[in-house]
């Protein structure tokens, strides 16, 4: 590769790494939910916000226990 192909890439991978998605809930509120309402309204606004990622987890989280138990 050519020197301006590597620099073009790393500024591609620079801008990536800029563009992270921002939280559809504010740090503090995850932070401060300490009763089980306040946490309860924490998971629905990030299951109607973040619809993509909760299921994700959902998905992960039923994968490792069916390999647990499989395990057994």
């Amino acid at each position: 590769m050519s020197d301006d192909n590597n620099s073009e890439l790393d500024k591609i991978k620079k801008e990536l790494k800029e563009k992270k998605p921002k939280l559809a809930v504010p740090k503090e509120f995850m932070d401060n939910a300490k009763s089980y309402d306040e946490k309860q309204s924490l998971v629905q606004i990030l299951t109607e916000k973040e619809k993509g990622r909760v299921i994700l987890i959902v998905k992960s989280l039923l994968s490792d226990a069916v390999k647990k138990r499989d395990k057994k």
